[in-house]
């Protein structure tokens, strides 16, 4: 009789070691499925933000004749809401916003914009390593580690 309980302890632990290992490889398989969907969406909102900032930027170009690198001069024009200045789900990180003037073969100085979030701030919160894999293949490119748009 005692053989018959442990033999049936036995498969009942087996079973959920198996049922163990059965999540383990599904969360391994959806976790990189996760992530990108939530970094898309994150993108799709940061992207937003910023096409209202060059909105914003060639608004203020248009009365001023220059670009201003400070968001909060677009907030004191009324031209861009307060909370937009802010990169969304980074903590109260602000875009990081140039505005230069280059020089063309002509003489003539044009304005240029410059705005930027880094992947480190609109994807805070999200698993670290793959945030730090990004990051090294935007090095290994050249390229900024986020997104930037300019006008």
């Amino acid at each position: 009789m005692p053989y018959k309980y442990i033999k049936t302890g036995n498969n009942f632990m087996l079973s959920l070691c198996v049922a163990a290992l059965a999540v383990l490889c599904f969360l391994s398989v959806y976790s990189p499925i996760r992530f990108q969907e939530e970094r898309q969406r994150r993108e799709m909102t940061v992207q937003k933000r910023m096409k209202a900032i060059l909105q914003a930027e060639r608004a203020y170009l248009h009365q001023h004749h220059t670009y201003t690198g400070n968001l909060q001069d677009l907030v004191a024009e009324g031209l861009l809401p307060d909370s937009f200045q802010y990169i969304p789900y980074a903590h109260r990180r602000k875009f990081d916003v140039q505005a230069t003037m280059q020089l063309t073969k002509s003489g003539r100085q044009v304005p240029q914009i410059l705005c930027r979030a880094g992947y480190e701030d609109y994807l805070r919160g999200l698993d670290r390593d793959r945030i730090a894999n990004l990051m090294e293949e935007a090095a290994e490119k050249g390229v900024f580690p986020g997104l930037e748009t300019s006008d």
